[in-house]
């Protein structure tokens, strides 16, 4: 038998199209930008997406309260390209009694936190400057309504307000 160069040529041509026929074929990932649609967070002039809201009681009598928001900083074009995560940290440590109570924070003051976390893992403090914030209450939700707060970082002043709903039924 006689090597034919035609004949080994069209049974390559027709394996390769049955490999290539038979891969596959997936849409282009979009992503996402996640939103746990638990309120709201302008930080500057940009509507941030939110991460967590999340409270606990920290007394035995229910009074005192610890409130956690994470609110993702990336702009939208770093979204879009899925850079890594960098995200806004806010750590709220308040008494709470009643329905309803009004919490002005002064510059320092320790029981409002705030940092920039940075994937891997590298957390950089913002100083707290000022925060006016009010807390609804029902058995089911708090209501943290964040009025004004002021934050530096190395000279770079932001203004923030927002809105985040507590759920405490898990």
């Amino acid at each position: 038998m006689r090597f034919n160069p035609i004949l080994s040529f069209s049974a390559c041509l027709l394996v390769l199209g049955f490999a290539l026929s038979g891969c596959t074929k997936y849409a282009p990932f979009e992503g996402y930008a996640y939103d746990c649609e638990c309120g709201g967070l302008t930080w500057g002039d940009r509507a941030l997406n939110m991460r967590m809201a999340e409270a606990e009681v920290i007394s035995e009598d229910s009074t005192v309260w610890r409130y956690h928001v994470v609110a993702d900083l990336r702009r939208e074009p770093e979204i879009e390209n899925r850079d890594e995560p960098r995200d806004l940290v806010m750590t709220i440590q308040t008494t709470v009694t009643g329905d309803s109570s009004h919490h002005v924070f002064a510059a320092g003051d320790a029981d409002f936190k705030l940092q920039e976390v940075d994937s891997p893992g590298i957390a950089v403090s913002w100083a707290m400057e000022g925060a006016d914030l009010s807390i609804s209450t029902s058995a089911t939700s708090h209501t943290l309504v964040l009025h004004s707060l002021s934050a530096n970082r190395a000279g770079n002043v932001v203004n923030a307000q927002g809105v985040f709903t507590f759920d405490l039924q898990d």
